[in-house]
């Protein structure tokens, strides 16, 4: 069996509405990232990438996957680099450089408008609903805010982008979403009671994308994430205030 993370390509997939069951909500419990992962059947290398709080990009690099990062159940993916101890570096070398002829584009234009491509995102609400949970970089379950609301109340995607992940294999985050945005940030959508979007789906700020569930306390809540370069950040920092 085959179990294919998202292509990078740009296509649209038809909206699924996917019915799902109240699963048993577990608390997060903070988990060392090991030096190697089994990939279990419905992990994506972002899903895999999210559980361990690391940079999908560096797990690729590691295992020198590339887009569309495809994995496979049973494989095992080193999650650490090599160790490099005992390593002595070779000798410096004496060479002669030559001049080169300076580009015609700017150094500085060049890494100002990467910059812009990373990085211009405009976030919005996911709901609309008070913060009952404030983000914390320490608390296992406070990784994110969460939105309290009524159940069955309808979610959108933050910000534009594309479904890496859609399911519950992750421990403590029930039905999970986990959107990409761009190389560098992620936004992920917990305790769902009803899924409309699958993975490898482009979805725009704003869109349906599930139905609000109920978190550990059986109380109707939101759990929201924003994840820079893999590591969880405040979300209110990114959100408009309101």
């Amino acid at each position: 069996m085959l179990v294919v993370a998202c292509s990078d390509k740009n296509r649209m997939a038809p909206v699924s509405e996917r019915k799902v069951g109240t699963p048993q909500v577990s608390k997060p419990v903070s988990r060392p990232t090991p030096d190697w992962v089994t990939v279990k059947k419905g992990d994506t290398l972002y899903s895999i990438s999210f559980a361990y709080g690391e940079d999908f990009k560096s797990i690729a690099r590691i295992n020198s996957i590339r887009p569309p990062y495809t994995i496979y159940p049973e494989q095992r993916l080193r999650l650490k680099p090599k160790p490099t101890v005992g390593i002595t570096p070779p000798p410096p070398i004496n060479t002669v450089i030559k001049k080169q002829k300076p580009s015609n584009i700017s150094p500085t234009k060049k890494s100002s408008k990467a910059i812009r491509t990373n990085h211009r995102i405009q976030w919005h609400w996911p709901v609309l609903g008070r913060v009952l949970r404030s983000y914390s970089s320490k608390a296992p379950r406070k990784k994110g805010i969460g939105i309290t609301g009524s159940k069955d109340q309808i979610v959108q995607s933050a910000a534009n982008g594309r479904v890496v992940y859609s399911g519950d294999s992750l421990p403590g985050y029930g039905n999970l979403i986990i959107v990409k945005h761009n190389e560098i940030y992620l936004s992920a959508y917990a305790h769902n009671s009803k899924v409309y979007v699958k993975e490898g789906q482009e979805v725009k700020a704003g869109q349906k994308i599930a139905l609000m569930g109920v978190n550990e306390r059986d109380t109707p809540m939101l759990h929201f994430e924003i994840r820079k370069n893999g590591k969880p950040t405040n979300p209110l920092r990114y959100l408009p205030k309101r």
